[in-house]
């Protein structure tokens, strides 16, 4: 597969940026939630913006990091936990804070299991081995962000497909590019799918399960 590496370096600080400031509302949303101090509020949006992104960049050695290279995105993120508490009384508001923030964290999703992809590609790292990395990408910064909230991550947890999501998605993106679709458009269109795909996922209540049914009975009475 050749990759349009200039279209993909030309668009890529574009997509990350949307994705980190996604993530990091998604941050700032859970942080004020279990009503943490401000720094723990900036720890929890900084890990849940750039998390997912350093492990990305270890593994295909990419340096420096992209946010040190990017200092403009780690301002940002600041910018957003300054005005932390006015966006969670703005969304607070609307009486659906939590719709919010499973929408931006489902862009962050999107976004990352896309870049991360690309960026492997690029770097010359195989197929499957690309989209591990995209998945790894868009949910190691939700991750990290449940820990340091001392809850059980979400996507180990809730059985909501969300990891799922982001590998067919990033499937997906390959396909388009196999097919020949321009880089620019087989971005918007891997984030788009991926990102519906998640929404789909929580508002029809779908859910992964391989217990028996017997073992489903048993931990639906142990709740």
């Amino acid at each position: 597969m050749e990759m349009d590496v200039r279209a993909l370096n030309a668009l890529i600080p574009v997509f990350d940026f949307v994705g980190i400031v996604a993530f990091a509302l998604s941050g700032v949303f859970e942080g004020i939630k279990r009503r943490i101090d401000p720094v723990g509020v900036f720890i929890v949006a900084f890990s849940t913006a750039f998390g997912g992104g350093m492990l990305r960049d270890i593994l295909i050695d990419r340096r420096p990091f992209y946010w040190i290279d990017h200092e403009a995105y780690v301002v940002a993120t600041f910018i957003i936990c300054m005005a932390a508490p006015f966006i969670y009384k703005f969304f607070q508001k609307t009486k659906h804070a939590h719709d919010w923030y499973i929408f931006a964290d489902g862009i962050g999703l999107g976004i990352f299991c896309i870049s991360g992809t690309s960026l492997s590609l690029a770097a010359g790292v195989p197929w499957l081995s690309s989209v591990i990395i995209g998945c790894i990408t868009g949910v190691f910064g939700g991750l990290m962000r449940d820990c340091f909230l001392n809850q059980m991550p979400a996507v180990v947890a809730d059985r909501q497909p969300y990891a799922v999501v982001g590998f067919i998605g990033c499937w997906f993106y390959i396909m388009l590019l196999e097919l020949k679709v321009p880089v620019d458009a087989a971005l918007w269109a891997g984030f788009i799918f991926i990102t519906a795909l998640r929404m789909a996922c929580v508002s029809f209540k779908w859910k992964i399960s391989y217990f028996l049914k017997e073992d489903q009975e048993k931990t639906a009475q142990d709740k």
